[in-house]
């Protein structure tokens, strides 16, 4: 748990996700038994090494089955970042998404100043799409998103 507070206090993981800010042991306990439902599918992305070490998360969320679409997002761990592990993650998740689960479109929603994100979602094969005015509320505060979309 330690090492997920540890990301998850990161200042660029607080400044572009909805991770709770203060980042505590009770919200990494929540995180990891929090699971499925209907409409999310949380996930974490840890390295196959015999510490488990944290790398990221990669989720589906407001997942609807009725309309065949989902949205994605993710965050990278600060020692794993710049290692492929948010393009793979995403890529595993988004295909699975539109071949198991029968989906016919996965977006992801990235700041337009978080252009990392953004190089992630196009090296995932995302296709960059409009802005998004007001698109995500972030902590009170409506904010402007690029949508990206992977057609399925």
């Amino acid at each position: 748990m330690a090492a997920l507070v540890r990301a998850c206090s990161d200042p660029l993981t607080r400044r572009y996700t909805s991770v709770p800010d203060p980042y505590t042991p009770e919200d990494a306990r929540m995180f990891v038994h929090a699971g499925r439902t209907d409409s999310a599918m949380p996930l974490a992305v840890v390295a196959d090494d015999a510490e488990g070490t944290v790398l990221g998360a990669v989720g589906l969320h407001a997942v609807d089955m009725h309309r065949g679409r989902t949205e994605i997002g993710y965050w990278t761990a600060p020692w794993a970042r710049g290692q492929g592990v948010a393009v793979r993650g995403l890529r595993l998740l988004a295909d699975w998404a539109l071949a198991d689960l029968g989906l016919r479109r996965v977006d992801l929603y990235a700041e337009p100043t978080n252009l990392a994100s953004q190089r992630v979602a196009e090296s995932a094969g995302f296709v960059r799409g409009n802005i998004v005015r007001g698109g995500i509320a972030l902590r009170g505060r409506r904010r402007d998103v690029v949508r990206f979309t992977l057609l399925g």
